[in-house]
């Protein structure tokens, strides 16, 4: 199914760092799949990405972190409907490891996400496995400001959901897919962005477990009537647990 949430991947600074953290956090092993990018896995099964930020953007000082990846049919037609419709095209389609296309795009906010065309990543089946991707969020401050992006490049519906300030997002053929929150800047800070969050059997234990692999708690929160918490790893990159 195009225009969903297939994937994501973590650009860090010290590859060997994250490698530990995550194998301690989720139980993942890695495989070099090319350009040095580590496919994550639980069992063999895929669970995320992961590679060492480029030295052009460490830099400049970009933070780490992790990146939604959106599944589209035609690469360069997304991207030029979203640079159209008030995008920044940060990388204009090209190879992506292990097969097919990637494009780095912000959406009219500032939010940053990832589309990918091929088949070489994940799937659109969401499921409360542990260590595996369970959500996207999109965090902002207007909806204003992305409601008829998302609506128009996607074809998806942004509907308010049972959750005060919660958006539910449904694709094209009415399946529910991510969600969007509106935030005060005060609460979330000044960046827009797409959150991804990971299962976990015990949110607690992670919790403990984070905290104990050099990792920080940042704040509980509910989403769908879910309990989360929203964690940075060991080197400062942001990620949500929410508890399958």
């Amino acid at each position: 199914m195009s225009n969903t949430f297939i994937w994501a991947d973590l650009s860090t600074f010290d590859i060997r760092k994250a490698k530990r953290f995550y194998q301690a956090c989720f139980g993942w092993t890695y495989q070099n799949i090319g350009e040095n990018y580590l496919l994550c896995q639980v069992d063999q099964t895929p669970s995320a990405g992961l590679y060492t930020m480029p030295e052009k953007f460490q830099n400049i000082g970009m933070p780490s972190f992790w990146m939604s990846y959106i599944q589209v049919n035609d690469i360069n037609s997304i991207t030029q409907a979203a640079e159209k419709n008030g995008a920044k095209i940060e990388l204009s389609p090209q190879a992506a490891p292990g097969g097919g296309q990637v494009a780095l795009i912000r959406d009219p906010a500032g939010a940053g996400f990832t589309c990918y065309e091929g088949e070489g990543f994940g799937d659109d089946s969401f499921t409360d496995t542990p260590s595996q991707m369970a959500w996207n969020e999109l965090f902002v401050s207007d909806l204003s400001k992305v409601e008829s992006f998302y609506s128009t490049v996607f074809n998806w519906t942004i509907s308010p959901s049972s959750d005060k300030n919660r958006h539910d997002i449904f694709s094209s053929s009415g399946d529910k897919i991510a969600g969007l929150s509106v935030v005060s800047n005060e609460l979330k800070g000044d960046k827009e962005y797409w959150g991804v969050y990971f299962g976990v059997e015990n949110l607690q234990l992670a919790a403990e477990k984070i905290s104990g692999l050099g990792g920080s708690i940042v704040v509980e929160e509910k989403l769908r009537g879910r309990q989360t918490i929203l964690v940075y790893d060991n080197q400062d990159a942001a990620l949500y647990l929410i508890e399958t």
